[in-house]
């Protein structure tokens, strides 16, 4: 809590502000069609980090400290369409990590879990944030930009302090977090899936418009 008058609200103020162009905007809502996805409610989770596909192309390697099972994005997907049935989940990324986020939407059996790690250029990635109804990522650049966006965003942490390191709205959209140095743990592998997904749901979504 602030220990201030105003810390809060200054906070918000000192908060990074992002604007999606309108030709972003429009690419974003043809992509969407041609997609199929139309006007359905989309939900983000960017599951990688630039660590990703290092030491040798092995996740979980003690490298990366924000490495997570498999399994365990696998139940969070599962989670996350257990909220908002109605949605499309989009697994983001990038280029090299799209055969394995390919296989995280193919493992969960949801049809509305789709990777585009392929096919995501910046602009594109910030008009999906402008309009997702909450994100789910761990502690990396994307999560700034949903934060930044106001899109709801739940971070997860490997080694790194919220404290220090939580993305900030200037919205004032909710942003949670789990894991990390503040909760005494040095890894993500400490953070339990199900303490995740019960963080997914209690974070106040955004209403599709």
């Amino acid at each position: 809590a602030p220990r201030w008058p105003g810390a809060a609200q200054a906070a918000v103020a000192a908060a990074p502000r992002l604007l999606v162009s309108a030709a972003a905007a429009a690419d974003c809502a043809a992509w969407l069609t041609a997609r199929g996805f139309g006007a359905r409610p989309l939900s983000l989770l960017h599951a990688g980090n630039k660590r990703t596909l290092k030491r040798g192309g092995a996740r979980g390697r003690l490298g990366d400290s924000k490495a997570w099972p498999d399994a365990r994005w696998v139940a969070l997907l599962r989670a996350m369409h257990a909220r908002v049935p109605e949605a499309v989940i989009l697994l983001t990324g990038t280029p090299p990590e799209q055969p394995w986020l390919r296989r995280l939407a193919r493992a969960s059996g949801l049809a509305a879990a789709q990777a585009i790690g392929d096919d995501l250029p910046l602009p594109r990635l910030l008009a999906l944030q402008a309009r997702a109804t909450g994100m789910i990522s761990v502690d990396t650049g994307p999560a700034h930009s949903a934060a930044a966006l106001g899109c709801p965003l739940l971070v997860l942490y490997g080694a790194a302090s919220a404290a220090a390191w939580l993305p900030r709205s200037a919205q004032g959209s909710p942003v949670l977090w789990r894991g990390g140095a503040d909760a005494g743990r040095q890894r993500l592998l400490e953070t339990s899936v199900e303490e995740a997904v019960a963080a997914w749901q209690a974070l106040p979504l955004r209403t599709p418009t």
